[in-house]
């Protein structure tokens, strides 16, 4: 996920969702930022570092409940005009997706890992081959088209 958030602090931006999220992933972004902050607490050993997380997780409790119930999130929407301006966009396509694709450039990679030392793998496929000497199965279609 690639967030545009031109410099401004808004409540989507404190929970790292789109203007556009359900109230349930609302909850569950503000529930995983509060994990990460009581977790960020234990380990803090300074009490103004304590401090400074639990005013954080304040402002976080507080943007979630703003954002999750619909008439207070109507309300900040309109009081913030610069949320247009706000975007969350794909960086990239998934890559990869299928498996067969990833067995492919494993294979691709391992192929030129081993080739400057000599080590020649079989191809996956007979698009890859290049000698058809070792195919000695008669085919009598294909014989008859090289005579």
């Amino acid at each position: 996920m690639f967030m545009i958030d031109l410099g401004m602090q808004s409540y989507y931006s404190l929970l790292g969702v789109s203007p556009a999220a359900s109230a349930g992933e609302i909850r569950e972004a503000r529930d995983q930022k509060v994990k990460e902050l009581r977790e960020q607490q234990r380990m803090a050993k300074d009490s103004e570092e304590k401090k400074k997380l639990e005013d954080r997780q304040k402002e976080i409790n507080t943007a979630g409940e703003k954002l999750a119930r619909p008439k207070e999130r109507e309300e900040y929407d309109r009081q913030n005009a610069h949320l247009k301006f706000f975007s969350v966009r794909v960086a990239a396509a998934p890559m990869f997706v299928e498996k067969a694709d990833r067995i492919y450039v494993l294979h691709r990679a391992i192929r030129e890992f081993l080739a400057p030392k000599g080590v020649d793998l079989t191809p996956l496929s007979d698009i890859e081959r290049e000698d058809f000497s070792a195919d000695e199965t008669p085919i009598d279609l294909l014989d008859n088209l090289l005579r």
